[in-house]
């Protein structure tokens, strides 16, 4: 009841200024957008002025720039991303072609599967896996896709090879965090979310 009388006592204006900003706040929480998959059938890595705004002006400073970056493309990398979680699960960064006005994703397993051959992924969101052997821009952009797409449903990712599960991915909340974080950003830099 203290709060009450203390929100009493102030001035008119201010009380109009806590509802309206409580009202605002409600307004806001019943009305945010939900994340909806990602259609990888139409492949775009074009990025509009305002997306690249925002992701340099805002998202940049979650990300440091890969020593393998050469110009004009940059290779951006989760900064809170762990050598040590990154090893056992599939990664990805963002590579920013600003010449071109062009932003791809780059999807990699972790140093603990480099001696493995013939791996592929199985989505159980989708209906078909990827290879992980080969991969062009829109093999990587697809992997992305999926996996997001698995994020949002809720579904496992499987690192297979041939028939046998080796790995289901993302099963450390972290890394499931991290890459999350990483295609939701990939994702508005190109449009698609």
């Amino acid at each position: 009841m203290k709060w009450w009388l203390k929100y009493k006592s102030l001035p008119i204006l201010w009380r109009w200024f806590l509802q309206f900003l409580a009202l605002m706040l409600i307004i806001a929480f019943i009305f945010v957008p939900k994340k909806r998959p990602i259609d990888y059938t139409d492949i775009t890595f074009e990025t509009s002025a305002n997306s690249r705004l925002y992701f340099h002006n805002v998202r940049s400073f979650f990300y440091r720039i890969d020593i393998r970056s050469k110009a004009p493309m940059l290779i951006y990398q989760l900064k809170r991303r762990v050598l040590e979680r990154d090893s056992l699960n599939l990664n990805f960064d963002i590579i920013r072609q600003s010449a071109a006005d062009e932003a791809f994703i780059f999807s990699h397993l972790g140093n603990h599967f480099k001696h493995l051959d013939s791996l592929s992924l199985h989505f159980t969101a989708c209906a078909d896996g990827e290879e992980l052997s080969n991969l062009r821009n829109e093999d990587h952009f697809r992997i992305a896709a999926k996996t997001y797409t698995s994020f949002i449903k809720d579904e496992p990712i499987f690192l297979m090879r041939g028939s046998d599960t080796i790995q289901e991915l993302f099963s450390d909340r972290a890394a499931f965090i991290d890459a999350e974080i990483t295609l939701e950003d990939y994702f508005k830099l190109v449009q698609k979310n």
